[in-house]
């Protein structure tokens, strides 16, 4: 009798056992390896979109001025307090497809530039002097295209600008830094 009772119990400690076992997978190699229930779950919360530019924002941004409800900033901007409704200087026009325009001087210097995103806004890199660029006396081949010479941030009505400077071989070109400053630097309204 002790038999028995010995067996069936061992055979409902086995049965148990392999029910146990159903988190457990066999590798390549015929090991058993611990499978994690939870393995699709992803910490969205953590997980930052690349072309998503309000992660991280501690207020909430108005999706209308930002142009979208994932908050893609693509689009017009007028500089707060101008008046440049044919975006001759004092506006900025943010393509994240191709290049874009900013306006350093009125009438003279232009140049394109690209964006690219980071955990807080964008930064804007220099690409080359604009089509519409007349100041041929500046440096241009020397500047960094890999360097930042401004961020954008996004605000509750539009976006912050913040203008960086030009570089030369990762040193602030003093002599042009102030270049852009004053057309550039301040925030700026969707249009």
């Amino acid at each position: 009798m002790i038999k028995k009772s010995f067996i069936i119990l061992f055979a409902l400690l086995a049965f148990a056992c392999k029910n146990n076992t159903k988190d457990q997978s066999k590798n390549s190699s015929g090991k058993e390896v611990n499978v994690e229930q939870n393995e699709t779950n992803v910490d969205e919360e953590n997980d930052i979109n690349k072309y998503d530019n309000i992660d991280n924002l501690e207020e909430s941004v108005d999706t209308s001025k930002t142009n979208s409800a994932a908050g893609e900033i693509s689009g017009r901007y007028t500089k707060e307090g101008e008046a440049d409704e044919a975006c001759n200087c004092y506006c900025v026009e943010v393509s994240l497809t191709g290049n874009s325009e900013f306006c350093l001087q009125p009438d003279r210097m232009y140049i394109n530039v690209r964006f690219e995103k980071t955990a807080n806004g964008y930064n804007a890199f220099y690409v080359s002097p604009s089509s519409k660029n007349t100041n041929k006396d500046l440096p241009w081949d020397d500047f960094d295209k890999d360097e930042a010479i401004a961020t954008l941030q996004p605000t509750k009505t539009g976006l912050k600008l913040d203008w960086l400077g030009f570089k030369i071989e990762g040193q602030l070109a003093t002599d042009y830094a102030i270049f852009g400053k004053k057309t550039l630097e301040g925030n700026f309204t969707k249009s």
